[in-house]
């Protein structure tokens, strides 16, 4: 029996408001550079080290495992585009949510999301504030600090560990903390007055040289299960979202979202049965269906799996996005905890040409 499940991606920004008090303010008519790769390689690449000791600092406290730096760019790719529109989202301009750019960039792994900024804004007497970051650089009518930027990185760590509850209800702390996250892709951007990072958090625990092949409707899985930490997964499931294809217009619909999803599930694959059983879906449902794979061969941390995607399922000018889900067991191959069914993902991967 497979039950239905819809997995949010742990997904919240964060906004550090720097508050000053001016007179009328006017655009600055100075140009506004921001920082990347190619700007200041030597000091991005140390900032996102110490951002990634934070973490680990972190995470031991709790006594888990550090995670590595990965390669991945589509951090990087994000932050800067944030601090070139000031307006902090999970979505990029081009309707990419962040699964979508992390496959686009050859992500191989799972990825959920956490996005903080530090920027300088007016407050108007209520709640509501103001970024006007890019006027700081009208010093004549006042001045705002330059911001530090290893200081802005402990600050953005401190508030998604410890001040995140009534903000996003510790979505930046959970996945922080998340047990089954190996590495992290870190994007930062700034410039005097604004600072933004981005933080992927993945789950790496296929080797890197599996082979994922689609052919219409006909998909191929080879893996190995790498499994450092000894969590002996047992691969469950393979889900199939659905979700828009991207586009600008996504964008202004989805950017001031907190938090983000795959789309809808669709399709639920599992292993075959014998001949006399037949998986039933606990809730009537009709929005997604569960099928058995036509290959489903686990051997030791092998994986070799085949499947079709039904002819009723529509793809067409779709994002179709496939995520293994995985469970732990013990050595007798029985679940670890039953009750809450923790479901793993150990990667996903997202057609763009479905």
């Amino acid at each position: 029996m497979v039950r239905k499940y819809q997995p949010l991606l742990v997904g919240s920004f964060l906004i550090i408001a720097l508050t000053f008090n001016s007179v009328i303010l006017t655009y600055a008519s100075e140009s506004i550079l921001f920082h990347n790769d190619n700007d200041h390689p030597k000091s991005l690449k140390d900032l996102k080290n110490f951002a990634l000791s934070q973490i680990n600092d972190d995470r031991k406290k709790y006594n888990l495992p550090s995670l590595f730096l990965s390669n991945n760019t589509a951090a990087q790719i994000h932050a800067n585009e944030l601090l070139k529109t000031k307006t902090i989202s999970h979505i990029t301009m081009d309707g990419f949510k962040p699964f979508m750019l992390y496959s686009f960039y050859n992500g191989t792994g799972y990825v959920q999301q956490n996005v903080g900024q530090i920027s300088y804004v007016l407050e108007n007497g209520t709640q509501n504030y103001y970024t006007v970051s890019d006027q700081c650089y009208d010093q004549t009518k006042f001045y705002c600090p330059i911001i530090d930027q290893y200081k802005a990185v402990s600050d953005l760590q401190h508030s998604m560990m410890y001040n995140d509850k009534l903000c996003c209800n510790d979505g930046h702390k959970n996945n922080i903390l998340n047990k089954y996250h190996t590495h992290a892709s870190i994007g930062i951007a700034y410039n005097d007055y604004y600072f933004v990072m981005v933080q992927n958090f993945e789950n790496h625990y296929l080797r890197p040289d599996f082979t994922i092949m689609k052919n219409e409707d006909d998909i191929k899985l080879e893996a190995r299960i790498s499994d450092p930490d000894n969590f002996n997964f047992e691969i469950n499931h393979v889900s199939f979202f659905l979700d828009e294809f991207p586009t600008k217009l996504n964008y202004e619909k989805n950017r001031d979202k907190n938090s983000y999803d795959f789309g809808d599930l669709k399709l639920m694959v599992s292993k075959p049965l014998p001949s006399d059983l037949e998986y039933v879906q606990e809730i009537k449902d009709d929005t997604y269906r569960i099928i058995e794979a036509n290959k489903w061969e686990l051997n030791d941390d092998d994986i070799n799996l085949e499947f079709k995607i039904p002819d009723a399922l529509n793809v067409k000018d779709k994002i179709l996005t496939m995520v293994v889900y995985a469970q732990t067991v013990d050595i007798d191959g029985n679940v670890k905890d039953e009750i809450s069914g923790d479901y793993v993902p150990l990667t996903s991967y997202t057609f763009f040409n479905s």
